[in-house]
């Protein structure tokens, strides 16, 4: 099981998108997001989220990242809403403030209750979405 040329590219991307959040480079963030919105079902997408989602511990509270991340993984899949809700956000905050606490308090909740229905789901029986 190899990592090929796109999983290195989504990783970048991760990391720039990272970068940007938490320096504040909002224009370079979504423009990385954009490219990370519509990631294929795959673990290094997986990782991806993580590497943004932790890039957001530069303005957000370190405690609803943690949270975020760590649901982000009990779900096992990649959330393109997540990725997008971000990418307008740091558009978003290129003209106005945005209070990233409270957007990633949000986020979190999201991907708990996201989480917990899709561990419902495996505990049933069912597959989990590969599309």
């Amino acid at each position: 099981m190899g990592i090929d040329r796109s999983a290195y590219l989504t990783v970048a991307l991760a990391i720039v998108s990272a970068a940007g959040l938490w320096f504040g480079l909002w224009p370079l963030a979504a423009l990385a997001l954009a490219f990370l919105v519509g990631g294929r079902r795959e673990p290094i997408t997986l990782a991806a989220d993580t590497i943004v989602f932790a890039g957001l511990a530069g303005y957000a509270d370190p405690l609803w990242v943690a949270l975020l991340v760590i649901a982000s993984l009990a779900a096992r899949e990649h959330d393109p809403r997540a990725i997008l809700i971000l990418f307008f956000a740091s558009i978003a905050a290129t003209f106005v403030y945005v209070d990233w606490t409270i957007l990633t308090g949000l986020l979190a909740i999201i991907e708990t209750v996201r989480a917990a229905f899709v561990s419902r789901n495996l505990l049933r029986g069912q597959s989990p979405r590969t599309v």
